[in-house]
């Protein structure tokens, strides 16, 4: 036998090991079936956990393995990722395999500084994993479970890595006095039943009571309590339809499989909790892009760090018309569930979304089963901001007196309790109710307090938009001159302090100029404001700058244009299903009195 010489320089290696429990006692020929699943779910769960292949080096121990992986692999993957992966191969591999056949294996994770010689690797490292691995809590572990997968890592490792890192699930390890040989510590298991794809039966259970048809991998890993990346394998392993890209059919029962134990009430309400909150807290955050100024209640008092944050008004708007049926879901789903807290403020963060898409009709419900929820608990800031929102859907509806006695009741209440911005906010939508009622000198009182209002809590946005209703309001008086004067200082703080409102002020403008009879200036007016709310996705705003675009068109003797511009109204209203269609097919129709 030649003897090597000396070893090389020692580097730093994170070190795996694994063995295969009952390996001996097998024949041959499941030995080799064994060591051949064992291989290809090892190849795979590193592969599949970001474990790069070409930053590992394998010895074959004959019933298991000790795998180094090089520092630029973050440590993390290999007690979290990579175990929960594979166990799930693993569980696959044993549900088509015969019982002489099947793998359960138990893991140790350790790191430090290792050597290389011309027989292979050495290192009091590569020594403690080889005792962790022996160590009889570990064994036991796996002895006494129905599980796959036994893991345990040094206390160093623990500490260091595990600990601080939130896709290693520290919470899920356990202390284990480790006494092999030499090696005597503390390290930490994570027991074989911990592994989400352990008991697939609860986790379906848990999926199950997500409130629509599809979930995300992002709401599934809320629900579940996992991380993103381990939610992804587990959607993925537990066969369900993956319908987009990642998003997954929710389970149905399947009356053919075994249910197991049924959720412990506490866990089923905690559960429904978290996903529910997830989705307000999301919701927010896209209402905070797509349209800032607006108020909104004020945030729970456990909102999650989960929900989901945007890097644009795009992504939000995305995002809220992929998930629209599973908000709507939600918020029917917070009421039924006695979650009543989010099943009022749920719908508020979603007002922005369902006023620039539209229609209405899932937003009502969803208002009025929140200001049942907030009546249950009393909540009189609650009852106001819902009747606020049920007096703008009032409106979407086109029931104005409805609208208005809505709002009343709900500026009373913010009145009452000092809420001077939710007063300001109601003040608006009771102006705009009286201006379609064409009540519009009390629209005019109503949008000058409104004005006021918002002036003194500093709210620059909230002037704006207040100082653009008082002009429309003009307008309806016919007094276009002081409308053009409101629509006027409104448009320097929107252009100063909010896109979005920018679209109405030039509206407004163009409206004022139309009063006035400068029609050329009202259609440059009238197009700066379609290129703002073709911006914002504001499909209301489009539509009713059309209507009034093709006005001017054809008192200008342009009827080819106002015609263009009627038809594209026709069909956002026609869309939004909003009765403003009856007006623009007869404007329609005047163009040609034989249709």
């Amino acid at each position: 036998m030649h003897c090597a010489g000396g070893a090389g320089p020692a580097v730093h290696r994170t070190i795996l090991r694994l063995d295969v429990e009952g390996y001996g006692r097998r024949t041959n020929g499941d030995q080799l079936a064994v060591r051949a699943g064992l291989y290809r779910a090892l190849r795979r769960a590193l592969d599949e956990s970001g474990v790069p292949a070409a930053s590992c080096y394998c010895e074959d121990r004959g019933d298991g393995a000790m795998i180094l992986i090089r520092p630029d692999v973050p440590k993390e993957l290999l007690a979290g990722a990579f175990p929960a992966r594979l166990a799930a191969l693993l569980a696959r591999h044993n549900g088509g395999a015969p019982p002489d056949a099947r793998i359960r294996v138990r893991v140790a994770v350790h790191a430090g500084e290792i050597h290389h010689d011309d027989h292979g690797v050495a290192g009091t490292a590569i020594n403690k994993a080889f005792r962790l691995l022996a160590a009889d809590p570990l064994k036991d572990a796996l002895r006494d479970s129905p599980g796959v997968l036994a893991l345990i890592t040094s206390g160093w490792f623990f500490e260091e890595v595990v600990r601080q890192n939130p896709a290693c699930r520290a919470a899920a390890f356990r202390p284990a006095q480790v006494a092999v040989k030499e090696l005597r510590e503390q390290a930490w298991m994570r027991l074989p039943d911990s592994w989400p794809h352990a008991d697939s039966a609860r986790t379906l259970r848990l999926l199950a009571l997500h409130p629509g048809a599809e979930i995300s991998v992002p709401a599934a890993a809320v629900l579940i309590g996992v991380p993103d990346a381990e939610a992804r394998l587990l959607l993925g392993d537990l066969g369900l339809v993956e319908r987009g890209e990642g998003r997954y059919g929710v389970p149905a029962p399947d009356p053919g499989r075994d249910p197991g134990p049924a959720l412990a009430p506490q866990e089923r309400s905690a559960a429904v909790r978290r996903v529910l909150a997830w989705y307000l807290g999301t919701a927010d955050n896209a209402r905070r892009l797509l349209c800032p100024d607006r108020i909104t209640a004020p945030p729970l008092p456990d909102e999650p760090g989960r929900a989901l944050r945007f890097a644009s008004a795009d992504e939000a708007r995305r995002w809220c018309e992929t998930e629209r049926p599973n908000l709507v879901a939600a918020a029917r789903a917070a009421a039924d569930e006695g979650h009543h807290d989010i099943a009022w403020r749920l719908p508020l963060a979603l007002w922005t979304f369902f006023f620039l898409r539209g229609p209405w009709t899932d937003r009502s419900e969803a208002l009025r089963n929140g200001l049942a929820s907030a009546r249950l608990l009393g909540d009189d800031r609650g009852i106001a901001y819902v009747l606020g929102g049920l007096g703008y859907a009032s409106q979407s509806r086109w029931r104005f007196e409805e609208s208005v006695e809505l709002f009343t009741a709900a500026c009373e209440v913010f009145s009452r309790l000092g809420d001077v911005r939710g007063e300001a906010w109601t003040l608006h939508g009771l102006g705009y109710a009286c201006r379609r009622l064409q009540r519009y000198r009390e629209a005019v009182a109503h949008h000058r307090r409104s004005v006021l209002l918002a002036a003194a809590v500093g709210d620059r946005r909230n002037t704006g938009r207040a100082l653009t209703a008082l002009g429309y309001a003009y307008a309806g008086l016919a007094d276009f001159g002081s409308s053009l004067d409101h629509f006027e200082q409104a448009h320097g703080i929107a252009l100063e302090a909010d896109g979005r409102t920018l679209g109405w002020t030039l509206h407004g403008l163009g409206y004022a100029h139309h009063g006035l009879r400068r029609l050329h200036t009202a259609i440059v007016h009238y197009e700066k404001a379609l290129n703002v709310f073709r911006e914002f996705g504001d499909r209301p705003g489009q539509g009713e700058t059309l209507y009034n675009l093709g006005r001017a068109h054809m008192q200008m003797s342009r009827p080819d244009a106002a015609r263009d511009c009627w038809l594209l109204a026709l069909a956002i209203f026609e869309d939004l299903r909003t009765p403003q269609t009856e007006g623009v097919l007869a404007r329609l129709r005047s163009l040609d009195p034989r249709s």
